[in-house]
């Protein structure tokens, strides 16, 4: 089985993000592999929970051999903090709608938006790559153009909800917000 690289990370972000993790019944390691979503074996698990212990980036509560709490160290709690601080997203707030651009999820939709216009019949083949022909170049030529017409009254539109700075406030990376009024 491969060896999951991303673990201690994950470990870390969910901590810091969510609080300690506190089982009654001892079993807070198994809860915390669960909740990460953590595909290797529970030996593997368990030595890496181990290592982060001795590493001082997680504080755990034993006793015998069942683990009640486990929690992120104040330094991991900081790192964290200070990587979604820098990350954070600027949103506007208009009257009582909240507006937050995400340009990732926006740069997906205008991909698929690209991919869903192209014809059915532009279809790449081995021997063949679109734009063969003066016809097929101009085609893909007005539909560049379209498209770059309509990214930048996206932008413009943007720049409106965004006004000129007043009214933005800064929110850390992966909160989602909705227009609502």
């Amino acid at each position: 089985m491969a060896r999951d690289r991303t673990a201690r990370a994950r470990i870390r972000e969910y901590l810091a993000t969510t609080g300690p993790l506190e089982e009654t019944s001892g079993h807070a390691t198994s809860e915390l592999m669960e909740a990460i979503e953590y595909e290797g074996s529970p030996i593997a698990f368990i030595q890496l929970i181990t290592s982060m212990d001795r590493d001082g980036e997680i504080e755990r509560t034993i006793r015998g051999k069942r683990t009640y709490r486990i929690s992120a160290s104040d330094k991991v709690v900081a790192a964290v903090a200070g990587k979604r601080s820098k990350a954070a997203k600027r949103v506007a707030v208009q009257g009582n709608q909240v507006v937050e651009i995400d340009y990732q999820r926006l740069a997906r939709a205008l991909v698929q938006e690209l991919l869903g216009a192209v014809a059915p019949g532009a279809a790449v083949t081995p021997d063949r790559e679109p734009g063969d022909s003066p016809g097929e170049r101009d085609r893909i030529l007005a539909e560049h153009n379209e498209y770059a017409r309509r990214l930048r009254i996206a932008r413009e539109r943007l720049d409106e909800l965004l006004g000129t700075g007043e009214g933005l406030v800064e929110l850390p990376e992966g909160t989602i917000l909705t227009i609502g009024s």
